[in-house]
């Protein structure tokens, strides 16, 4: 598996491997390169120059010094910004990459998630992946490049005294792998617990209003704090096992530098070394400890790279729900309406929707009343190809709607539901999302059909007023009133209402209906209702329960049959009565 995430992730580096990342790795190695010039030119001056009393050379060693030092201060300089240029490059695309799926991620998959954890996977999980993978290889190279460098130059110095040196390093090998999987661990659950951290933090947020009203600011506090206790100790975990290895590696460097320090000392001293080959050889062993520590830190680094890139990569692999056939047909209109036959649905293990049959009439208005939980928002999802059915056949004009190509589906589609959902935008931009080109005439034509442009034209900038997230600078009632415009400026030919009244005093009630019933005019429409008398002029009302129609008819029809609509007509108007002052 992590094979397959360094494969793909490599795939992404690709994009951008000439020049900026072919340049990166040049000056990288340029860097590395020039790190083993120093010990050679340390042997060089003690063991050359000095004996010599040679002042040219003397004089001329500090020029090259600084030349290779400037060389290496540029080299890092340019092999850092490159590499930073790549990663961020391949951030981009693996962060346009997610939003592409998540806004096609399966509607089950949305449901079952919380937004804010796949928020947090688009921006929190591809930082660290940038921050894990891309600078975790670059600094893996640059140190091991440095490391290998410095190691030849030891052998070329003194073979023996290196064995002497490296010989208990490949020790330190198997903890490193061991640290290395706790680390992949802890840091997945880390990102988890954060994830679930930003969703506790939003709902407390967006339901500020309720929790001030209930007064449960303290047991919100207390679910965050649990949360964030697991955070923190996901990190800490994730901290013990980076730092596991560094003690080991203290040691162990201790120890082949003392090792060095008293069989060369011993050689100096017994006149079959030089001093100036013993001190470059010490240099050498003294810098190969710092990429040597540094390869350890960033392979911790590299595997919560690795999985975040993992969990990124699970929603990548999430196919699109529902999928497309291989040659899709294209709908340009409705002739004939849309129908479902012998249609069944569950969410895992519970029925919802039991052989459902129904049609929807071009040009005509269908009513979907009933108990709530009988499955008439379920049934608008289907319509809508949200969820495609365990078995039946929902159709346009005869096509299977799995024949259609979602974009021709969606196209002939306009919804208003009762949780209407409105951007923190300007007021045109929510009417004309449904409509990019719409002029500014079009946009005021569909808000004065919607019963909308008076209270529009009262706001602080008018059409150009930005109503905040979800719409909050706007009663209900003007919500839907937008949304009533956004729907008439799409100019879809088939409607489906899901309560888009439900939630509105009497006043707002008969403002909105008044702008659904020039929105339903000349249109297929579906609506869902709770309120029966939002559906009297209906040309066709049903009743739902258990996802089946079981009493069908007009307002009059069904009132004479005295059957299960008669009995919900009553209830509510008996309900109305009491409701009604004296």
């Amino acid at each position: 598996m992590k094979t397959g995430i360094y494969a793909r992730l490599a795939a992404y580096g690709r994009r951008h491997l000439w020049p900026a990342f072919s340049l990166a790795l040049f000056f990288n190695f340029l860097y590395g390169a020039s790190t083993g010039f120093v010990p050679l030119v340390i042997r060089y001056l003690f063991d050359d120059i000095l004996p010599s009393s040679d002042r040219d050379r003397l004089y001329m060693a500090p020029v090259v010094i600084v030349v290779v030092i400037l060389l290496r201060a540029v080299s890092q300089y340019l092999g850092s910004y490159l590499t930073e240029c790549v990663g961020q490059s391949i951030t981009a695309d693996l962060r346009h990459d997610l939003a592409e799926r998540v806004l096609g991620l399966p509607q089950s998959y949305v449901d079952r998630n919380p937004s804010t954890v796949l928020v947090s996977r688009v921006l929190t999980d591809v930082t660290l992946v940038k921050t894990g993978i891309v600078d975790g290889f670059s600094s893996v190279f640059k140190d091991g490049l440095t490391l290998t460098v410095l190691v030849s130059v030891a052998f070329y110095q003194d073979w023996f005294l290196s064995l002497i040196a490296f010989i208990l390093f490949p020790v330190a090998i198997a903890p490193i792998l061991n640290s290395s999987k706790k680390v992949r661990r802890h840091s997945s659950q880390g990102q988890l617990s954060l994830a679930r951290l930003a969703s506790f933090l939003q709902e407390s947020v967006v339901g500020l209003r309720v929790v001030k009203i209930f007064g449960m600011q303290a047991y919100e506090l207390e679910r965050f704090d649990e949360e964030n206790q697991s955070v923190l100790r996901a990190a800490l975990k994730t901290t013990r096992a980076k730092l596991a290895n560094q003690p080991l590696m203290e040691i162990l460097g201790a120890m082949g530098f003392s090792a060095v320090l008293v069989y060369g000392g011993e050689n100096v001293i017994a006149g079959t070394r030089t001093t100036g080959n013993f001190f470059a050889f010490l240099t050498s062993l003294y810098l190969c400890y710092a990429p040597f520590k540094g390869i350890a830190r960033s392979n911790s680094t590299l595997q919560q790279g690795v999985s975040a890139a993992k969990d990124l990569f699970g929603i990548l692999d999430t196919q699109p729900d529902p999928q497309e056939t291989a040659q899709p047909c294209e709908l340009r209109g409705v002739s004939q309406g849309v129908k479902a036959a012998h249609v069944c649905f569950g969410y895992d293990d519970e029925r919802v929707i039991d052989d459902l049959n129904l049609e929807v009439p071009c040009g005509r208005t269908v009513a979907l009343v009933g108990s709530s939980g009988g499955g008439k928002s379920t049934i608008i999802d289907l319509f809508c190809r949200f969820y495609d059915p365990c078995s039946g056949v929902i159709s346009i004009d005869g096509v299977d709607l799995r024949d259609l190509s979602l974009q021709s589906l969606r196209r002939l589609i306009s919804v208003v539901d009762q949780n209407t959902f409105l951007f923190n935008d300007t007021v045109a931009s929510n009417i004309a999302y449904g409509l990019a080109t719409a002029s500014a005439d079009q946009i005021e034509q569909a808000a004065r059909a919607a019963n909308a442009h008076d209270f529009i034209s009262q706001l602080p900038d008018g059409y150009a007023t930005v109503i905040g997230e979800n719409g909050t600078m706007l009663s209900g009632g003007q919500r839907q009133r937008i949304a009533v415009a956004r729907a008439l400026i799409k100019n879809a030919p088939i409607l489906f209402l899901d309560e888009a009244t439900s939630a509105l005093d009497s006043a707002s009630e008969q403002v909105v209906q008044q702008a659904l019933d020039r929105l339903m005019a000349n249109r297929t429409t579906l609506v869902v209702a709770h309120r029966l008398s939002t559906v009297v002029n209906a040309d066709c009302i049903c009743v739902i329960s258990a996802g089946r129609v079981v009493e069908s008819g007009s307002h009059a029809e069904l009132l004479a049959r005295g059957g299960c609509y008669a009995d919900l007509f009553l209830t509510q108007f008996a309900s109305a009565e009491a409701g009604s002052p004296g």
